[in-house]
């Protein structure tokens, strides 16, 4: 006797991510004082305000709230919970930044000088000018290589310290990781609607630049309800 198929896992709802603000009925009032927090991010200013807000969106978004956005009324508290994200996302950044950077240096000179003495097409030195060239692109490889690494597991990095109210918890990778395996359909899902979402902001240029910043703090938001999706449909990624 042929047994069932597993049943299929809940994917998320592609369609409401992109409608869930305007059920909302204060939607546009939230999204302007978003845009403006997101304009004052070019002076860092509004980086935790965006960055706050976002989180407990997402919390809010994983609990099954029917209307996740939270009010305005406490920009302390956004503002602390933006911090810690912050702090997550520059931990991360700089020092990859950092290691891209030594690993350049260990290499560049040497590269740099085997270039050099390519440069002068005499006996082996078109060998080494090649050898250069071929280690530049290898590192440039690196590079972007793990650029797009760290664009695919910063979201989930920052919903585990969002979800866990916990700094440290940004940094547990074996638990982020499993969380990322654990959901990979709605994951990825997740990560395409944003780039959509990101994508479809930029039409913002059209109202004399001004539309895209509450346009930009939009696309976070449905970031912010994708991953809150993800959660909800499957808890147990993220065990207490």
């Amino acid at each position: 006797m042929a047994t069932a198929p597993p049943p299929a896992s809940p994917t998320v709802d592609f369609g409401r991510c992109f409608t869930f603000v305007t059920e909302d009925p204060d939607w546009l009032m939230k999204i302007l004082v978003g845009g403006l927090f997101t304009l004052l991010s070019a002076v860092l200013v509004g980086i935790p305000f965006v960055l706050g807000y976002w989180g407990r969106t997402l919390k809010n978004v994983a609990a099954g709230e029917p209307r996740p956005l939270p009010p305005w009324d406490d920009l302390g508290g956004i503002f602390s919970d933006g911090l810690r994200l912050l702090g997550v996302y520059l931990v991360y950044t700089l020092g990859l930044t950092m290691a891209l950077a030594a690993l350049s240096c260990v290499f560049l000179a040497p590269l740099m000088a085997l270039g050099h003495v390519g440069s002068l097409d005499e006996g082996p030195g078109a060998l080494f000018g090649a050898l250069g060239g071929i280690g530049s692109l290898l590192l440039g490889t690196v590079a972007v290589i793990v650029s797009l690494g760290a664009l695919v597991y910063l979201p989930a990095a920052l919903a585990r310290s969002t979800l866990r109210d916990s700094f440290s918890e940004g940094f547990s990778w074996r638990e982020i990781t499993a969380f990322i395996q654990a959901n990979a359909g709605n994951y990825a899902l997740a990560l395409v609607i944003y780039l959509l979402a990101s994508f479809l902001s930029q039409f913002g240029m059209v109202l004399c630049c001004v539309g895209i910043f509450p346009l930009g703090f939009w696309s976070y938001l449905i970031l912010a309800y994708a991953l809150g999706e993800t959660v909800r449909l499957n808890p147990t990624s993220v065990p207490s």
